[in-house]
């Protein structure tokens, strides 16, 4: 397999586990005695653990929080990555942020329950 970057792209957890799935899936097309490497199984293992919504619904949210709140990618990345549950920890997400940190505690709770909406449907 080659190890050349073809493209580079944030993504999510979520993302991240659709991925390796395919690649397992390919890797088991091409000769069922092989196996993922090393490194690509404990990506595996850990995308499996850490993943807590589906993709779709994390795409969605990603979409929805830079569409409606103009959210940097990387930061409602890192929200379906950490998928927090109080103004606190979305606060913390958001601290970097150019737009995020100029949220108030009330959009913020807003946002949080958007996402429960989103995730929800």
């Amino acid at each position: 397999m080659s190890g050349r970057k073809v493209d580079e792209k944030i993504v999510s957890i979520p993302e991240v586990k659709d991925i390796m799935e395919n690649v397992k899936e390919k890797i088991l097309e091409i000769d069922s005695e092989e196996d993922m490497s090393h490194f690509q199984e404990i990506t595996y293992n850990y995308v499996n653990k850490f993943s807590k919504i589906p993709t779709k619904i994390a795409i969605k949210i990603i979409k929805f929080l830079v569409d409606k709140y103009d959210i940097e990618e990387n930061y409602a990345i890192n929200v379906v990555n950490i998928d927090p549950q109080s103004v606190p920890e979305l606060r913390m997400i958001f601290e970097k942020s150019y737009n995020g940190k100029t949220l108030n505690d009330d959009q913020l709770q807003e946002i949080l329950y958007q996402i429960e909406d989103i995730k929800t449907s």
